[in-house]
C-alpha cells in the first residue's frame, strides 16, 4: 500500500510538472512581446500664415485741467467729436468700445513741496473694423480722430476673426500631427524598426500675437498703415510604439 501511494504521488507530481511546462510558453510569449515593444517620442510642429481680416485701433484723449469738471467736459467733447467722425467713416457704434476711463489728480514738486496742478482725465477707445482695405481704413480712423481732438494713439493691431482663427488652429494641429508622423516613420526606418501604434499624445497651441503698428502724431495727416501676415502655430508631442 505504501509503495502504491508513493507511485500515485509520483504520477501527480509528474502531471503537475508537465502542466506547468505546457502552460509556461504562453507566459514567456507575453513577456517576449512586452520586451520587444519600445517607444519613440517625437514633436511635430506647424506654423501657418494668414492675411488679417480685422484691425483694431486703440486711441483716446488725455486732458489736464485745474478744474476737474472742465477736464471731464473737454474730454467728453473730444470723444463725442471723434465718435461723429467715425460715424462719418461708416464705423458703427457697435464696433467702438471704451477700454478705460480714468480721473486722477496730478502733482508736481515745486520748491520741494508737492503741489496739485490739476486733474488728468484719460478716455481710451478701441475701434474695430473688419472689411477691405484694412491698412487704409486704419489710417483714416486715426486721421479723423486726431483731427477731432484725440491726442493719444496707443497702437494698431491686425488680427484674424474668431471663425478664421478656429479654422487655422484646426489646420495647424492637423499639419503638426502629419509632421510628427513623418518624423517617426523616418527615424523608425533608419533604426530598422516599425511604428505600430500610439501610446500618448499632447498638444500645445500658440495664439497669434496681433501685428502691432505704432503711430506717430507728428507724421503727416494722411496715414496709410501696411498690415502683414498673422502667424498661427501648433505643436504635438507623440509617443509611438515601435517593434
Amino acid at each position: 500500500m505504501k509503495f502504491k501511494y508513493l507511485a500515485l504521488l509520483g504520477v501527480a507530481l509528474t502531471l503537475l510538472v508537465l502542466g506547468t511546462t505546457l502552460y509556461s510558453p504562453q507566459r514567456v510569449l507575453a513577456a517576449d512581446l512586452d520586451g520587444t515593444s519600445g517607444t519613440l517620442s517625437v514633436v511635430g510642429n506647424a506654423v501657418l500664415y494668414e492675411q488679417p481680416d480685422t484691425v483694431k485701433v486703440i486711441l483716446g484723449t488725455s486732458v489736464l485741467d485745474p478744474d476737474v469738471q472742465k477736464a471731464t467736459a473737454t474730454a467728453a467733447n473730444n470723444i463725442n467729436r471723434a465718435l461723429g467722425a467715425l460715424k462719418g467713416l461708416g464705423i458703427p457704434e457697435s464696433s467702438i468700445q471704451t477700454l478705460s476711463y480714468t480721473i486722477n489728480p496730478e502733482y508736481r514738486y515745486i520748491n520741494n513741496e508737492q503741489v496739485l496742478i490739476g486733474y488728468r482725465v484719460i478716455h481710451t477707445l478701441q475701434v474695430t473694423y473688419s472689411g477691405p482695405d484694412l491698412g487704409k481704413t486704419a489710417g483714416k480712423i486715426i486721421d479723423a480722430c486726431v483731427e477731432s481732438g484725440l491726442n493719444q494713439v496707443n497702437g494698431v493691431y491686425f488680427a484674424v476673426s474668431d471663425a478664421k482663427l478656429a479654422a487655422l488652429r484646426t489646420l495647424a494641429l492637423e499639419t503638426a500631427v502629419k509632421d510628427a508622423q513623418t518624423k517617426a516613420d523616418t527615424i523608425a526606418k533608419a533604426l530598422g524598426v516599425k511604428v505600430v501604434g500610439v501610446q500618448s499624445v499632447s498638444e500645445s497651441y500658440s495664439s497669434p500675437v496681433p501685428i502691432y503698428r505704432s503711430y506717430d502724431l507728428a507724421v503727416a495727416s494722411s496715414t496709410t498703415i501696411l498690415p502683414g501676415a498673422v502667424s498661427v502655430s501648433a505643436s504635438v508631442s507623440i509617443t509611438f510604439h515601435i517593434q
